[in-house]
């Protein structure tokens, strides 16, 4: 597993007016790039926000897996690669067809990966899953399919989550402008 990269110098914040813009970026992509989407499915907690808009802006069902990496809420916190999650609530109906699997930030991908893989053993037809988020660290090996702001040195503090308890100077994520692509 990679480690997540952090310059330490301020913490990058995602103001509520830059999610809904983002949301269409990445169900727009997600269409045009893979084909139709059937269903987004969330993973909760960073990941239920933005699927929720996604699935919005799309006009489609929106299904919740929770998982937990992060040990703390602390800002710099280095993921364990240890993935804590439930898929309770998802079904292998709500998996038929194209699924965008959703998150906040791709850090080292172990949320992602070990999410995926419990969803692909819930369904005997092969999981066709579009992975997106909204933010990925320098640090990340691999990419997710979609994102919307990529190569972050920084903690990322989203409108939804408390926030941090942090000394370092707070700035705004740039205004949304493209989903990336793998």
């Amino acid at each position: 597993m990679t480690a997540r990269v952090f310059d330490h110098e301020r913490v990058l914040r995602l103001r509520h007016g830059h999610l809904r813009r983002a949301a269409e970026l990445l169900g727009d992509a997600a269409e045009r790039d893979h084909g139709p989407v059937d269903r987004v499915i969330a993973i909760a907690n960073g990941g239920l926000i933005p699927a929720a808009a996604i699935a919005a802006h799309l006009g489609i069902p929106v299904r919740v897996v929770i998982a937990r990496h992060n040990p703390t809420r602390a800002p710099h916190t280095q993921a364990t690669g240890q993935v804590a999650y439930s898929t309770i609530g998802v079904s292998a109906a709500d998996l038929a067809g194209r699924i965008l699997l959703v998150d906040d930030i791709y850090g080292t991908g172990a949320t992602l990966t070990t999410v995926h893989s419990a969803l692909a053993a819930l369904t005997p037809a092969p999981l066709q899953a579009v992975t997106a988020t909204l933010c990925v660290n320098a640090g990340a090996e691999n990419l997710p399919d979609l994102w919307v702001w990529g190569g972050l040195r920084d903690w990322v503090h989203f409108f939804w989550e408390d926030p941090p308890d942090t000394s370092l100077a707070l700035q705004d994520l740039p205004a949304p402008e493209k989903a990336c692509t793998r």
